[in-house]
């Protein structure tokens, strides 16, 4: 019998050491674009042809669409603020060089706020006018803001050496910038039983919030090995 009493490699013991291994992002950003993806094409279900009921003249057709404008309004706004979401995680994942379960966990719960958006978007459009039909969209986005906050404070301690290229002063100020995302959400909840959907407004105020904060460095591309 050999003196080398290590498992061969891909036994289950080798597996069981390397479980909470840090491991490359190449799938986890391809599983996360292509939920946001879905989510954003889902928000267009939600206009459905049928809803304008029965059409015989021009000028009933223009009645009927203007019948269905807030659910218009609703599908822009949730796919822009999609759209900016998707945009930070891209942003972030070009400094990130490899994650660990935990980090995989963080994206998977808040992923699962991400597929929502298209339900609670549809219940601001037709049930706004019902606190619950203007709140629940707000909150929905306040629970992604909450869990890409907690992600990135996760996947930027210096303990994880998770992200690489990012200075201590730029690392402080992306941390600032996504509290400053929290609070608008927050607030945008806070305003939401009285204004639904239109309370997203105050979102506009983050590039205010930017320019009393470091700027952040540009994206550099990463190299996968």
């Amino acid at each position: 019998m050999s003196a080398d009493s290590s498992p061969p490699r891909g036994s289950a013991a080798e597996v069981a050491d390397t479980d909470d291994a840090p491991v490359s992002t190449r799938r986890l950003e391809a599983f996360t674009d292509g939920v946001f993806a879905i989510a954003a094409t889902l928000l267009v279900l939600d206009l459905d042809v049928t809803k304008l009921g029965d059409i015989h003249t021009d000028a009933q057709l223009w009645a009927a669409l203007g019948d269905q404008s807030f659910g218009f309004v609703s599908l822009i706004i949730s796919f822009l603020l999609l759209a900016t979401l998707w945009r930070i995680h891209v942003w972030q994942f070009e400094y990130v060089v490899k994650v660990d379960p935990r980090a995989t966990l963080l994206n998977t719960v808040r992923l699962l706020g991400v597929v929502l958006i298209p339900f609670t978007t549809s219940l601001a459009s037709e049930y706004n006018g019902f606190v619950a039909g203007r709140i629940l969209l707000p909150i929905n986005f306040l629970f992604v803001i909450g869990l890409t906050a907690l992600h990135w404070f996760y996947l930027t301690s210096p303990k994880r050496s998770l992200v690489a290229g990012l200075s201590p002063a730029a690392v402080h100020s992306t941390r600032a910038g996504t509290i400053v995302a929290l609070i608008l959400a927050a607030l945008t909840v806070a305003l939401a039983p009285w204004f639904g959907s239109l309370a997203f407004l105050v979102q506009f105020l983050n590039p205010v919030f930017d320019r009393f904060r470091a700027a952040r460095p540009p994206g550099v591309r990463k190299r996968h090995h």
